[in-house]
């Protein structure tokens, strides 16, 4: 995962969709992750690499040392109160990370978001994707909230990341509302 602050081209914005689904469905549609564990302020620099790897180069994510700030405000409760136990860690045969979910009890970045755990990131490593580590991350993730009486979860999407969106609608996830992408 490269570090280099001098990228060429940044992408226009596009709309962002808000999704919202019963943490049911989401239960009931995923194949669980065999092995995670908890989202840890060490996972800083892996976290911050693969929001740099995974993500498009366009506003929020095309400086990297915003990428690096956003992903240590997570820690700092600056997005909301941060649910680690919601924010798996997928880990693969031979220890090394698949890709991660980082959620927060409420998002506060904006007044109109939907008023139920937010999932901020769902990542998934490009040698990762097509192997159920997002399906399995986002049970994981339910599981969680479930387990302190939440009943539904909520995430923000590009509209054009089309493998995103076939993958929280089979879960069960629909469309709220859509807003531009800052910028």
């Amino acid at each position: 995962m490269s570090e280099n602050t001098a990228e060429p081209h940044v992408e226009p914005p596009v709309e962002r969709i808000v999704m919202k689904a019963p943490v049911a469905a989401v239960l009931e549609a995923a194949t669980p992750w065999s092995h995670v564990r908890a989202l840890v302020p060490e996972d800083i620099p892996w976290l911050a690499g693969a929001v740099w790897e995974c993500y498009p180069r366009r506003e929020p994510f095309h400086d990297w040392d915003r990428v690096v700030a956003m992903t240590q405000s997570m820690f700092k409760n600056e997005a909301g109160p941060f649910m680690p136990v919601a924010s798996p860690v997928a880990i693969t045969e031979d220890g090394g990370i698949a890709g991660a979910v980082t959620v927060v009890h409420r998002c506060t970045l904006l007044d109109d978001l939907p008023d139920c755990p937010y999932i901020l990131d769902c990542l998934t490593l490009p040698d990762h994707r097509g192997r159920g580590v997002a399906s399995g991350l986002l049970a994981a993730a339910a599981r969680a909230v479930k387990a302190v009486g939440e009943t539904h979860l909520a995430l923000t999407v590009d509209v054009d990341n089309e493998p995103a969106l076939r993958v929280y609608r089979r879960l069960g996830f629909t469309e709220v509302m859509r807003r531009p992408l800052p910028g």
